[in-house]
């Protein structure tokens, strides 16, 4: 007997709840959301597709990044509120059409990365004590569910980094110019500091709650990379390995958020430690996915999902089937992502769990 077999009461829980503009039904899953993730990540054998929703991604406000980029978890701040200055004093400016924030170009910090030691002031230990972790700690507390996973997100990695202190055409120069390249290295090695030492201050006030941390840094454009495989493991996987090495020693699992066109860097990725790609749904998925599947796991969105979300429920319910018969179809899991995707019915989320829990039970 199959002590994971689907039973149609797991749906029937009836409390919803909303999340990325989705509303959810509160499902009695036979093992806790974060558990199948981590089948995901270790066996490859989830019970059900796993899902973004299933994640809880930590922006707190104290973190001077996340309002600054437009990312605040623990508290619902207004337009106007959002941008500013970063932790690097870097000033960003929130665009509310697209829901994020970049830096206005035309001033850059450095116009020579040579010069960063002189022009680039770190957040000390003390000044990152000096945030308001406590206050953000009790707004967060209410929002962690025990059942999900929660992640860590550093908004802004190594090569973003660098493009808010050069602009993007002097970050792109300076990441291939040799003249540049060892004052780059030993930036994005303090960098790797910073960013271990900001992960203990999340693990010293969220303690446990914490299942992974997720690196920002975007590699790609619409069509293609920015830079070469090899440029890429000589200028910035040596220091990302490093906090993800780290990330990993504490019993962690890792994340790269990178946007493009990116299937020639997935073993970069991998290469680096990471164990989950949030990407585009640009990649060649009946490519990659059984390619690299078996070491990263990847964002796949339902781009098929009807983006009418009055339309009939059959057509919600043969979209769903069909999305995870394609998942299934990769031969390793997939983690559906909803930011890519027309807005999902309740109806369209209830049936990828359904028919997942179904055909994962078949596998």
């Amino acid at each position: 007997m199959n002590p994971y077999e689907f039973h149609e009461n797991e749906l029937l829980h009836g409390q919803k709840r909303f999340l990325f503009g989705c509303e959810l039904t509160e499902l009695s899953t036979p093992i806790t959301p974060k558990e199948n993730m981590f089948r995901a990540l270790d066996s490859k054998k989830p019970l059900w597709l796993p899902s973004t929703f299933d994640i809880g991604y930590l922006f707190p406000q104290c973190v001077p990044d996340n309002p600054a980029k437009g990312n605040v978890s623990d508290a619902k701040l207004p337009a106007e509120q959002l941008g500013g200055k970063d932790m690097f004093g870097v000033e960003w400016e929130y665009v509310p059409v697209v829901g994020g924030s970049t830096t206005r170009p035309g001033n850059p910090l450095l116009t020579d990365a040579n010069d960063w030691p002189q022009k680039v002031v770190f957040p000390t230990k003390e000044v990152i004590d000096s945030w308001d972790w406590e206050g953000c700690r009790k707004r967060s507390d209410t929002l962690m569910r025990e059942k999900d996973m929660w992640e860590i997100v550093i908004c802004t990695g190594f090569y973003e980094r660098l493009i808010s202190f050069m602009d993007f055409e002097g970050a792109a120069v300076a990441m291939i110019d040799e003249d540049q390249e060892d004052a780059i290295k030993a930036l994005y090695d303090k960098l790797s500091d910073l960013y271990i030492l900001l992960i203990d201050k999340y693990l010293e006030v969220f303690g446990r709650k914490i299942d992974a941390v997720c690196l920002h840094d975007d590699w790609g454009h619409q069509r293609g990379i920015f830079f070469s495989p090899d440029r890429l493991y000589e200028m910035i996987v040596p220091y990302m390995k490093k906090v993800n090495d780290y990330v990993h020693s504490k019993g962690m699992r890792t994340e790269c958020h990178s946007c493009g066109k990116v299937d020639p860097l997935l073993p970069v990725y991998i290469d680096a430690g990471f164990e989950m790609l949030e990407c585009q749904p640009l990649l060649d998925y009946d490519k990659v996915v059984p390619q690299y599947g078996d070491r990263i796991l990847m964002h796949f969105p339902p781009a098929n999902a009807p983006a009418d979300l009055n339309a009939p429920e059959e057509e919600h319910i043969k979209a769903a089937r069909a999305y995870v018969d394609k998942c299934i179809s990769f031969g390793y899991p997939v983690m559906m992502d909803n930011y890519y995707a027309p807005r999902l019915s309740p109806v369209f989320t209830d049936e990828v769990y359904r028919y997942s829990r179904i055909r994962c039970s078949q596998e």
